[in-house]
């Protein structure tokens, strides 16, 4: 019994040594520099924005994010529903279940999903004021955010911190934003967006990955802290051996990956500047943002006596992460009678069957494109997720065998102490049945405890496009009727039109469309 009462005393000690870990802050670098041409002029623009200031704030559709995002009604979350209603295309229904989840730690990534929910319900307006205000909602977060505090969650299970949204879904954030503003023709709210961008957004995202990469150094701490030796410690003084050395091997490489900047937005912001008339700005931003030149040729150097439509689309949804599911391993531990189990859990890359592989592009006067999308994209978005599975399945993993000797030290001591009880009464017929039943009532529900409840966190927005591209073409000026055929193996999947579209001679015009299929 004395034995038993180390343990358990073990335990509370264990439970209490969550510290949180010093680091080193760095910056990435890795975003590019702006050139010489590029500072001046937006020194430049600086000074007669300042000028402009009021008359700009009086003139931008989108309105602070203390607005409410979304008019609909909470509605208690039911998956079956909830499924129903999103095949059916009830897009405020779901918004509505989402809205009431009410689960603060994954408040984040529904109001991504509602957002993006919005923006298929063709409520434009409302989307962007949306992904403004879910934007600023993931810089509070990431800004309260420290190495302890979230190890220190994470030591129960991945999902107890608070979702604070990905790098590449801060980017998304932005270029739904713009997308949003385009698909309305609301120019002067994307030149808006783009002077926000220059005059915050890369500071932000700075200051993000010093955050991510002080996070990442305080699990690797974790393991070699004071309080994971003192667990093996314990474990080992029992003789029981969990193949600490054999968890440590399944702990991914680290990823030397980096999501540097998004095509897409730095397709869509040049885009934004040129249909703003601002070609000067348009030029350098695609030099300096590195945007395929082919995209955008004609966009920044409109041909004599044309003008030039972007026909903008968005296909498919993004591809989800899942968990790891390594296998369990039996660990026997001296004087009990069953094994019990470890699980290292992380996240890895799954994946979607895409629905769509082409998109045709027909104008009104009867000229088209066909995109193929295996070839032919500005950004797939599946490289963002498995860019950001990579960098955060080691951390995870360590954070996994981490909570692996937490939980077994205080699990063992549990079944140690009903196997005990057992043994004592093996002497009476009676009393062993009794003993045999607290016994298997005590094992059943912390083994399944242990491998239920060591889960990756596969959380993310669920709803951003798989892959974004592009038909521009440059045509005489006058006004068009645009069709867009979404297609998988040459058959149309989906159609949808977009009238009325004015394109100017000498000028860049801008057409949205999307297919969540």
């Amino acid at each position: 019994m004395k034995k038993i009462t180390k343990v358990f005393a073990a335990s509370v000690v264990l439970a209490s040594l969550f510290v949180s870990c010093a680091t080193t802050k760095t910056v990435d670098e890795s975003a590019p520099e702006k050139t010489e041409k590029t500072a001046k002029a937006e020194k430049k623009a600086e000074t007669e924005e300042k000028k402009t200031a009021k008359a700009e704030k009086s003139k931008k559709s989108e309105k602070p994010a203390k607005e409410k995002k979304s008019k609909a009604k909470k509605v208690k979350f039911d998956q079956a529903a909830y499924d129903k209603a999103y095949e059916a295309g009830d897009y405020a229904t779901c918004i509505g279940m989402l809205n009431g989840k009410g689960n603060k730690t994954d408040l984040i990534r529904d109001e991504l999903d509602a957002d993006m929910l919005t923006y298929f319900s063709a409520d434009y307006t409302g989307a962007g004021k949306a992904f403004l205000e879910t934007y600023n909602k993931m810089q509070q977060v990431s800004s309260e955010m420290n190495a302890g505090d979230v190890i220190n969650a994470a030591m129960t299970a991945e999902k107890n911190v608070t979702y604070s949204g990905a790098e590449y879904e801060r980017y998304l954030a932005w270029s739904m934003r713009l997308a949003s503003a385009l698909s309305t023709n609301q120019i002067d709210v994307a030149n808006g967006i783009m002077k926000d961008y220059i005059g915050t957004f890369m500071d932000e995202i700075q200051a993000l990955r010093a955050k991510n990469q002080e996070l990442e150094n305080g699990s690797a701490a974790a393991l070699d802290g004071d309080s994971f030796k003192q667990a093996v410690k314990v474990l080992e003084s029992f003789s029981i051996n969990l193949g600490i050395g054999d968890m440590l091997d399944l702990v991914p490489p680290k990823s030397n990956q980096k999501y540097e900047y998004s095509p897409f937005f730095s397709y869509l912001g040049t885009v934004a500047y040129a249909a703003n008339n601002d070609f000067d700005h348009a030029k350098d931003f695609a030099s300096t943002y590195k945007v395929n030149n082919n995209l955008v040729n004609e966009v920044i150097n409109v041909p004599k006596g044309k003008g030039h439509l972007e026909v903008i689309t968005l296909t498919g949804t993004i591809g989800k992460r899942e968990d790891s599911n390594l296998k369990q391993v039996a660990v026997n531990v001296p004087n009990l009678p069953k094994p019990i189990y470890t699980k290292v859990s992380y996240p890895v890359f799954k994946g979607e069957n895409h629905k769509i592989d082409s998109v045709k592009v027909s104008l009104s006067d009867g000229t088209s494109k066909t995109i193929n999308l295996n070839k032919e994209y500005i950004e797939d978005f599946d490289k963002a997720v498995k860019i950001d599975v990579a960098q955060k399945a080691r951390p995870a993993a360590q954070r996994s065998i981490f909570r692996n000797v937490i939980k077994n030290s205080a699990s063992i001591a549990g079944l140690i102490a009903a196997n005990e009880g057992l043994k004592k009464a093996s002497a009476n017929p009676l009393t062993q049945k009794a003993a045999q039943i607290a016994f298997d009532k005590a094992y059943d529900p912390i083994v399944a405890a242990i491998i239920d409840l060591e889960k990756a966190d596969t959380r993310q927005g669920e709803y951003f496009p798989n892959k974004a591209s592009v038909a521009g073409f440059s045509v005489a000026p006058g006004t068009y009727s645009v069709t867009i055929e979404y297609m998988y193996g040459g058959t149309v999947v989906e159609t949808k039109t977009i009238d009325n579209v004015v394109v100017n001679e000498g000028k860049v015009s801008v057409a949205v469309s999307s297919c969540e299929k």
